[in-house]
């Protein structure tokens, strides 16, 4: 029982002498503000670590790799512990997400400052970019064709004369609200093609 304390014992240690050297090489990280909130969420010092490293762009990252963040900054044996945290607590890797969404949340101005320079370039290469912006300002809307999918031929044999006449004349008629609903649009064109029926006799 005595040496399960020991290494116990021993873990917390490890864990605090990582921790302060983490917290006192401030200077040395881009993301204190961010580890301090997360902290404050409840999040462990190493786990709070991680998910600002895990949401940082791949080759800025230091150290490189999630190994190399376990043995050299958190202190830990291998990066045995991360694996579990995320396989354990999914929130986790949502937080990771949400973080990296941030970040590029905050570079807001920046990116439009780069669409503008791009978009105003008379260069026929800045197409796609001009025509980004103006989709996002609501200058220009794509034409898309849309087929939800047509009546079906077989569909077709339920129908009268007069209902077959309708959709001959009316083309739009020919493609049913939903693919996943041609009865209903069937019942609609015999409610119109009797319609017409009766107001023409």
């Amino acid at each position: 029982m005595e040496g399960a304390v020991d290494v116990v014992a021993e873990a917390q240690l490890r864990s605090e002498a990582a921790r302060r050297i983490f917290e006192e090489s401030e200077g040395s990280w881009a993301w204190m503000g961010e580890y301090w909130a997360l902290v404050g969420e409840g999040w462990g010092w190493r786990q709070a670590v991680y998910m600002l490293w895990a949401s940082q762009p791949r080759q800025g990252r230091w150290p490189k790799t999630q190994e190399a963040l376990a043995t050299e900054v958190l202190g830990l044996g291998s990066d045995r512990r991360i694996r579990e945290w995320r396989a354990n607590n999914p929130a986790m890797d949502v937080r990771v997400a949400k973080l990296a969404a941030s970040a590029l949340s905050k570079a807001r101005a920046e990116v439009y400052e780069a669409l503008i320079h791009a978009a105003s370039n008379p260069d026929p290469r800045a197409h796609s970019d001009r025509r980004l912006a103006l989709e996002m300002m609501g200058d220009y809307v794509p034409r898309q064709r849309v087929d939800v999918g047509a009546v079906a031929p077989e569909d077709m044999g339920d129908l009268s004369e007069a209902e077959l006449a309708a959709l001959a004349q009316d083309p739009s008629q020919r493609v049913s609200e939903s693919a996943s609903q041609p009865r209903e649009k069937m019942r609609d064109l015999r409610r119109m093609s009797g319609a017409g029926v009766s107001g023409d006799g």
